[in-house]
């Protein structure tokens, strides 16, 4: 398995039937910065709901794929609990203001679109927002958060075959997946960014730690809760199960 394997897999999934496919992005940020699923979704408009907590990263999705019609929105975070937690982040405005530079200094077509837009965490300086020269532009806010199963019922989910499910929430991945309900419905698909080993920039606190966003014991427990569900699991940056039937 590799990157354009599993495109080509999702893709599938959605071909074999269109309307019985639903795509649930957690993390969803502006729709465009580091997605994967960002040509997908243009091409297909496949039925998706997006979710992002931040506000100004909220209205940027939506504003993204404003001429698509199957797409639904969420302006919460998904967590194990219900109720509010603070987030760090840095200000879509100030992306685009250009005055985020850091590891792009010489490609300043690219400054609008900087991937530390995409670093907003529950969880202060374990990503690489904790680089000083990131930290000096964070914010923190205060979000929503629901269980995935709200988001589970208040959609019908459970109507739809073949479901493809991302999480890309920085740190709380793991928490998600130690909640979800595989009795409830089952994606065919579930892609999340769990990995034991962090590549921080020389300037990160942790940088030559070994610390990093999850340690490798959560890792493995990912892969261990997957490979249980009946999913072949692949690891390429992010985690990737796939179930099983899909390789028969």
């Amino acid at each position: 398995m590799n990157e354009k394997k599993l495109m080509k897999t999702i893709q599938d999934l959605y071909n074999e039937d269109p309307k019985n496919f639903f795509l649930i992005e957690v993390g969803a940020n502006d729709g465009y910065c580091c997605d994967r699923m960002h040509d997908f979704i243009l091409k297909n408009d496949p039925n998706s709901i997006l979710i992002e907590p931040i506000p100004c990263y909220f209205e940027k999705l939506k504003d993204n794929y404003k001429h698509l019609k199957n797409l639904s929105y969420e302006n919460v975070a998904i967590s194990n609990k219900e109720g509010e937690r603070t987030m760090y982040y840095i200000p879509r405005e100030t992306i685009d203001s250009e005055q985020v530079r850091f590891r792009l200094e010489n490609q300043p077509n690219l400054w609008k679109e900087h991937w530390a837009g995409g670093l907003g965490s529950f969880y202060h300086g374990v990503n690489n927002l904790g680089c000083p020269e990131l930290k000096k532009f964070e914010e923190k806010t205060k979000v929503k958060t629901v269980r995935l199963k709200s988001i589970v019922d208040k959609y019908n989910l459970t109507k739809y075959k073949n479901i493809v499910l991302q999480t890309d929430t920085e740190g709380h991945d793991y928490e998600i997946l130690k909640d979800f309900d595989f009795s409830l419905f089952r994606p065919r698909v579930y892609i999340c960014e769990i990995y034991g080993k962090t590549r921080y920039p020389e300037s990160h606190p942790l940088y030559d730690t070994g610390k990093g966003i999850y340690t490798q014991a959560q890792e493995d427990g990912a892969r261990d809760i997957l490979t249980i569900q009946n999913y072949s699991v692949f690891t390429f940056g992010d985690m990737f199960g796939i179930d099983t039937k899909l390789n028969n």
